[in-house]
């Protein structure tokens, strides 16, 4: 990616010349203060001289700027008393920063608006993803059997959306094991669901038990003791379905119940804080590996973690040790800026974490599982419209196939689990709660289908909010674009000589041309048998 090179922004006359002409700026602007002062932002100083030189009705010399301030303008008859020359200097100075600021300001905004980069597109330049991704999604049959779950619906779905996995839920207190080599026999719901469809399970082994001593939750040895027996035993009436192990969901939120929202790693005192899981999950990861050492094991299944705090406190007590990798949750949509209620918000949060992972793990990235993601289609509350939320969906999926270190996503879930409309909780589904599809049904279908069929990928973002997704398919190079959210805008041209094909995910029909306009709906761009070519990149906000 190479940047265009452009003139800097002009500092706009327009910006200032009301400001010039008034009694302060006569007093601030006279050459000879001007010339006087330390200014802290040098860079301003020729600019605004170029602009002075051009106002006639500045004074050729003013002694005391701030004097003459206070006794209201510089008129010529108007006698000017001297204050200390460091108190004129300091304040002064402090007005010029200020001012230089508000004028970059202006630049930048100026420069904002039309943004362009070039880019290249270079099928050579791909690089092969070894493991490809999980994409997967979120049931319930372990739990929640209100929420009008069909077992031959949901397998169907699942083979439709050409989906790799489904997340459940195996509670240690309803869990009862079968014949040894055999499937579990309660919950039954799981277990025929697993029997019914070929998609590889994703189970969360947790959930609190009354009925042991110590187990609700286990926070002591005895209770610890008696989750890693369970875990053991879960594990081995299903391993012949080759799952991907959770110890736990969301402990950090709903270890126990009732409280505020848990910030940071919290203290002892909590059973939801970070010293608390973190001996549950090492101690249960080991004794599975015991029985069986190439089962997959995920920890954390972090949920809300301002800053991963509680996520890097799990890590550097030694929670992550024998591990398969961590598993986190991705929501974003009631963020108080709507600007954060997208995929991109949650790009960067994971590029934070794996910062932050990279040093625990010797300098290596380490391996992240997203095993919930999902935007609630509500009107109220927290709104996201229909197309937000496929559009967020697939630009997570497209991301995280591009992304070697992020090794599956999940979307939470398949269908909706009520039918208020207003109910948060409600409304995740890819389906609505009769199994009708909503717009990210096809979203997430057409990406999958996009991941499936490539070999090898580049992404580039040559400005925050543009994603460009190269991928190498058996028909050819595709290239995929898409911007962060509605507000922002991008151009792709190539060079006169040249024309593409493109498409909207889930559009009507193929557009042709040099420029192709790119929102927050990923655009998928053929540029089969193009050799290497330099597009243009624009961005307007």
């Amino acid at each position: 990616m190479t940047p265009v090179a452009t003139a800097a922004a002009p500092v706009p006359v327009s910006a200032v010349a009301g400001f010039i002409g008034t009694p302060v700026a006569q007093c601030l602007f006279a050459p000879s203060a001007f010339h006087e002062t330390d200014m802290a932002n040098a860079a301003i100083k020729p600019t605004l001289l170029r602009i002075l030189a051009a106002q006639p009705d500045i004074p050729a010399s003013i002694d005391d700027p701030i004097a003459c301030i206070k006794a209201g303008g510089a008129e010529q008859d108007r006698p000017l008393q001297s204050a200390p020359a460091r108190e004129t200097r300091m304040r002064l100075n402090a007005f010029m920063l200020l001012l230089a600021l508000v004028l970059a300001g202006y630049g930048q905004r100026a420069d904002a608006q039309d943004q362009s980069k070039t880019v290249d597109v270079d099928p050579g330049s791909l690089s092969v993803r070894t493991i490809p991704l999980i994409v997967g999604v979120g049931v319930h049959f372990g739990i929640g059997g209100e929420y009008g779950y069909s077992l031959p619906k949901t397998a169907e779905l699942l083979n439709q959306l050409k989906l790799d996995s489904f997340r459940d839920d195996l509670p240690w207190s309803s869990f009862v094991a079968s014949e040894p080599g055999e499937l579990g026999r309660e919950p039954a719901k799981l277990f025929n669901f697993m029997r019914g469809t070929g998609a590889r399970p994703t189970l969360v082994i947790g959930h609190p038990n009354p009925a042991f001593p110590g187990g609700n939750p286990p926070l002591t040895a005895e209770g610890r003791a008696g989750f890693r027996d369970f875990a053991v035993a879960a594990v081995r009436a299903t391993y012949k379905a080759d799952p991907i192990y959770e110890v736990w969901n969301e402990w950090n939120m709903n270890a126990v119940t009732g409280k505020p929202f848990l910030v940071g790693r919290g203290d002892g005192s909590d059973p939801r804080s970070a010293v608390n899981y973190a001996p549950l999950a090492s101690e249960t990861v080991g004794e599975i590996s015991k029985y069986f050492p190439k089962a997959t094991v995920l920890v954390g299944a972090v949920g809300m973690d301002n800053g991963w705090k509680w996520t890097q406190a799990i890590a550097e007590m030694g929670a992550l040790k024998g591990a398969s990798g961590l598993s986190v949750h991705i929501y974003n949509h009631c963020e108080r800026s709507i600007a954060d209620r997208t995929a991109q918000e949650a790009i960067d949060r994971l590029y934070d974490l794996q910062k932050m992972m990279r040093p625990m793990n010797e300098g290596r990235d380490l391996p992240i599982y997203v095993t919930e993601l999902g935007w609630p289609t509500i009107p109220k509350q927290c709104p996201i419209s229909q197309q937000t939320a496929a559009d967020n969906i697939a630009q997570f999926l497209l991301w995280s196939a591009a992304t070697p270190w992020l090794k599956g996503a999940w979307i939470y879930e398949m269908k909706d689990q009520g039918t208020n409309p207003n109910g948060m909780e409600d409304n995740f589904g890819l389906y609505d709660y009769n199994y009708a599809p909503k717009i990210a049904a096809c979203a997430a279908a057409k990406a999958v289908q996009i991941i499936k069929r490539s070999k090898s990928f580049r992404l580039e973002r040559p400005f925050k909010d543009l994603f460009l997704l190269q991928v190498s398919t058996e028909s050819g190079v595709k290239l995929v674009a898409w911007t962060s959210r509605e507000t922002v805008k991008a151009t792709l041209s190539l060079p006169a000589d040249r024309t593409f094909k493109a498409s909207k995910l889930c559009g009507d029909g193929e557009v042709a041309g040099q420029d192709v306009s790119i929102g927050p709906t990923p655009v998928v761009i053929d540029v089969t048998g193009t050799p290497a070519v330099s597009l243009r990149a624009r961005l307007a906000q």
